[in-house]
């Protein structure tokens, strides 16, 4: 874990722009243990302003839908959220974004950790649907 929230912010902004340019999210950087995932999780609450020398970064992410991200000054804590929408659809937990997809995100009651889980959690969760899935199978069959 970085020593302070600075730290953290830092290692946040090397890391995304690193996932806008490479989609990859595993891929350690600039010395920190924590993935983008892991850091995404740490600034969930951030209402620091994330600073405007990356809105160019944010709208590749947000793509059609970047006026709506522009809108208004935006912080870390926001810009996890929009990752954690992009994690979630690239884990199969929710469809590709699309339509009004940002506006979805900044609107949602629904907190942002729900999208952060890690692969280990996501795996478990994915393997207790299947299970309930068979369950309920099972019991309108009668096998």
């Amino acid at each position: 874990m970085p020593d302070n929230i600075d730290d953290t912010r830092r290692f946040f902004r090397n890391q995304f722009e690193y996932y806008i340019n490479t989609k990859d999210i595993s891929e350690l950087r600039d010395g920190s243990r924590l993935t983008l995932r892991d850091l995404c999780r740490v600034l969930q609450h951030d209402p620091e302003p994330f600073p405007p020398c990356y809105d160019g970064d944010l709208r590749k992410l947000c793509g059609h839908e970047y006026l709506t991200w522009f809108r208004q000054d935006r912080t870390y804590g926001e810009v996890t959220r929009l990752l954690a929408r992009m994690f979630a659809a690239e884990d199969g937990l929710r469809p590709a974004v699309g339509g009004r997809w940002v506006q979805e995100v900044l609107n949602s009651a629904r907190a942002a950790d729900y999208w952060l889980r890690s692969e280990e959690e996501t795996t478990a969760i994915l393997i207790e649907f299947d299970f309930c899935g068979e369950l309920r199978a099972t019991r309108f069959t009668g096998t």
